[in-house]
């Protein structure tokens, strides 16, 4: 009873970690590209092409090294509605609530080296935080009024991080009309997360339902690749073509449980008195206690990241103002299923009963299209302006849908920036705005299903800053 809802919990966990990733997103990598609204792949001429697109690379005319920042406020908002059937059971429904505010940062960092013996090739290496998340939540706490220990505030939390090291390469071909490029993703990530899980009993009302409170540590490493192709068709107008390769990461680590028992003397003695096996008495003892009960079990996950592709065009509409555009699919559905084991052997005052078993949950994704429009603006020699927009639909459905990630519903990007080259060294900074829709989750829509949701409202939106530093030489 017990720990299959806790094996419940670690499926939401590492959904939650890949939701990110086309949820909360980082918009993308380099301060120029975000400034273009992502809209990248067709013009790729500065070191975040490791990203976009590897080809892109051979464009460079100088070895550079790059640093940046990133600052990332969301604002999000939930009103829960969360009731099996009209009971309450524990949650803070039909209330605004609002996570624990803080700021994430975030920093990429590369260096590519421009061969002078053979000024077709680039090569080098770029590390960047591709996808980050972190949010609490005060949602719950128990209806049972004698519940042993006090229940942490914040109760639903999560913290995503995961690293990119990126070597890549590029070479031009036909005296620089076509470019070719790849690279390699040895990704780090990291995860912590905790929910509230509820299991049932054959007590009755408030105590049919004991809340857990769990918490998942992990991380793991994952490899994959990328890839991209550029060409130039005339003076005004380039295409390129780029995709990446899905990732696994594998995630291993454990999650440690908290069970707020029943300090009831009187009514543990009537489910004692009413007990018709051995399994039933010894349960009892376990729910009913002044102490909570506290264990640990190993976990091993697989957490699948998407493959994407993307076509881009870049087209030079005067002598001082550029145009881009990009359309990138990310095939989300590959998540289809997450496989999940358990170390049954459990450190400290685990469930009586049998060890739960490792089981494959169907998460149910969408694969998304989204479109990118950017521009640049040459203000003068040195000075040149960004702006950028996206359309980015989410991938997660009602069934699937939690607070904990930001992908509340389709997202609208605006972007402002610009950069200042004073000799070798370049300034850049963008400024993002992201609107998120509306979503409304049914009440309902966990009825009879094996998926896992947070029913109410929500709403979003999400301010970032990009600063970043170039050297070229």
């Amino acid at each position: 009873m017990v720990k299959k809802a806790l094996l419940m919990l670690l499926v939401v966990s590492v959904m939650a970690a890949g939701a990110y990733s086309g949820g909360l997103a980082l918009s993308g990598v380099g301060s120029k590209a975000i400034g273009m609204g992502g809209a990248f792949r067709g013009l790729a001429d500065n070191w975040s092409a490791a990203y976009w697109n590897p080809a892109g690379l051979a464009q460079l005319a100088q070895t550079e090294i790059n640093f940046m920042g990133i600052g990332i406020n969301p604002i999000p908002q939930y009103t829960p509605t969360i009731r099996y059937g009209d009971y309450e059971v524990g949650y803070k429904n039909d209330q605004t609530r609002y996570p624990q505010g803080k700021m994430h940062l975030a920093a990429n960092a590369s260096g590519f080296y421009k061969m002078l013996s053979r000024e077709d090739i680039t090569f080098g290496v770029a590390l960047f935080v591709p996808y980050a998340l972190g949010s609490s939540w005060d949602l719950f706490k128990p209806n049972y009024e004698d519940a042993a220990g006090e229940f942490p505030t914040w109760d639903h939390a999560a913290d995503l991080r995961v690293i990119d090291i990126h070597p890549s390469i590029a070479k031009s071909f036909m005296d620089g009309k076509l470019m070719l490029g790849a690279g390699m993703s040895i990704m780090r990530g990291s995860i912590e997360f905790r929910k509230t899980v509820l299991n049932a009993t054959t007590l009755p009302r408030p105590h049919d339902y004991l809340a857990v409170d769990a918490f998942l540590k992990g991380d793991g490493w994952g490899y994959g690749a990328n890839f991209g192709v550029l060409y130039k068709l005339n003076d005004k107008l380039q295409v390129g073509l780029s995709g990446k390769t899905p990732t696994t990461l594998d995630i291993s680590g454990d999650v440690s449980n908290t069970l707020y028992t029943i300090d009831n003397i009187d009514l543990g003695n009537t489910a004692l008195s009413q007990a018709g096996s051995q399994e039933e008495i010894d349960l009892i003892y376990y729910i009913f206690s002044d102490e909570t009960r506290n264990w640990r079990n190993d976990a091993t996950a697989e957490l699948k990241l998407p493959a994407d592709a993307g076509l881009g065009f870049a087209y030079k509409a005067s002598e001082k103002l550029l145009l881009t555009m990009d359309f990138s699919y990310t095939l989300w559905s590959s998540l289809d299923s997450i496989i999940i084991d358990l170390d049954t052997a459990a450190t400290g005052e685990a469930p009586p009963g049998e060890p739960t078993e490792s089981m494959t949950i169907r998460t149910k994704w969408d694969d998304i299209l989204r479109l990118s429009l950017g521009g640049q603006y040459q203000v003068s020699d040195r000075l040149e302006c960004l702006f950028g927009f996206y359309y980015d639909p989410s991938p997660i459905p009602d069934e699937t849908f939690s607070p904990l990630f930001m992908d509340i519903g389709t997202k609208y990007s605006g972007n402002l920036g610009a950069s200042l080259e004073v000799n070798n060294w370049e300034l850049g900074y963008n400024f993002e705005y992201i609107h998120f829709s509306s979503r409304d989750i049914p009440e309902d829509v966990t009825a009879g299903s094996d998926f896992d949701n947070y029913p109410g409202l929500f709403d979003a939106y999400l301010i970032a800053n990009h600063l970043s530093i170039t050297y070229r030489f």
